[in-house]
């Protein structure tokens, strides 16, 4: 018998793109596995799902850096993020 859990897991977004993210979570995430993450951008909440590509342990306090590749995402989510992410662009010296 097999099953997979949901699990409610707070984390720092420390990169971002249109196809992925770099996180900083206190739990690591299992490699290979699916997910879906709720981003917080500036205006509007996005959800995006993703496939877990890379866990490595932060060197500090016993953080984990988990990278993350985007994939089937609504076209009003992919719209969302593509807006945030040029306007930090332009914000950026």
């Amino acid at each position: 018998m097999s099953g997979h859990a949901t699990v409610l897991a707070n984390f720092r977004v420390e990169d971002l793109s249109e196809t992925g993210a770099s996180l900083e979570m206190e739990i690591p995430l299992s490699l290979s596995s699916e997910c879906v993450l709720s981003l917080n951008l500036a205006h509007a909440p996005v959800e995006v799902r993703g496939k877990v590509t890379r866990v490595e342990p932060k060197s500090e306090g016993g953080a984990f850096r988990v990278n993350v590749d985007f994939h089937d995402i609504e076209p009003l989510d992919q719209g969302l993020l593509q807006s945030f992410l040029e306007r930090e662009r332009r914000r950026s010296p």
